[in-house]
């Protein structure tokens, strides 16, 4: 039982120390207070010791201790809510960056998954009439996200070095690709690749909250073109085009610029 104890106390700090620091201080303190708990009911188990059998604890009305079971199994009922959204949020809710932005490229971390995503207070307010500069990021065959950079002559807020990143208000995440039509046989010094054309889910965020904006899907491109160097998964054995950046503008131009 005090094993038990000792790893309920030590979970609840570490979910309270990452909800504070992820900007959920109301999650926090839910946590702090299931730390606490089992302190205070050992504390109040202690202190009532000494009355268990005394005439004043036998003295106790029948409706008067349906009254305190009554509120002990609402409080229970209480906690075990509170609790199962403070590991909901702990687990799959975005958290805040602290980190100061200096480059478009620091937005990456808002495409992770579960507790990796993270929002970033210190971007732009996603609201009034476009354009509405975004971050895009790509995934690649290592999966790791990288930038998606504009072509020569395109405004800035499409994820250009040169945006300030204060000014960002969204963010646009691919995810790993689906494949699509085979394209051709990718040859390298050592192997042979399937180089099939890739099929995409897009996912739209805010940048200053995370908040989930909207959902679309792109297509690689279709020219059979292989790179002359790929970092792969292990286990890895066939390859993916990406989309141009005319792609992505075509279905992202509704959140930019409207």
């Amino acid at each position: 039982m005090a094993k038990l104890m000792v790893l309920l106390i030590g979970v609840a700090v570490v979910f309270a120390a990452v909800a504070f620091k992820g900007g959920n201080p109301l999650v926090g303190v839910v946590f702090v207070l299931v730390a606490a708990a089992p302190v205070v009911y050992l504390g109040y188990l202690v202190a009532n010791r000494g009355r268990a059998g005394t005439a004043a604890a036998q003295a106790v009305q029948p409706q008067q201790r349906r009254r305190q079971t009554l509120f002990l199994r609402v409080t229970a009922l209480v906690m075990v809510v509170a609790v199962g959204y403070g590991v909901y949020w702990v687990m799959f809710e975005p958290k805040a960056n602290d980190k100061a932005l200096s480059r478009v490229s620091d937005f990456e971390t808002g495409c992770g998954d579960g507790m990796a995503r993270k929002y970033f207070p210190q971007a732009a307010d996603h609201t009034g009439a476009g354009p509405h500069p975004i971050a895009m990021f790509s995934i690649s065959e290592s999966g790791s996200p990288s930038q998606v950079f504009p072509t020569s002559g395109s405004p800035d807020y499409w994820s250009g070095n040169s945006l300030d990143p204060h000014r960002v208000q969204l963010i646009a995440c691919l995810d790993s690709p689906d494949e699509g039509e085979y394209l051709t046989d990718c040859k390298f010094t050592t192997d042979s690749i399937k180089l099939y054309r890739g099929v995409y889910d897009m996912t739209v965020y805010e940048a200053r909250t995370g908040k989930k904006v909207g959902s679309e899907q792109l297509r690689g491109s279709g020219k059979p073109n292989c790179p002359g160097l790929v970092y792969l998964k292990r286990g890895t054995d066939k390859l993916h085009t990406e989309p141009e950046f005319a792609d992505y503008q075509a279905v992202l131009r509704k959140y930019v610029d409207s």
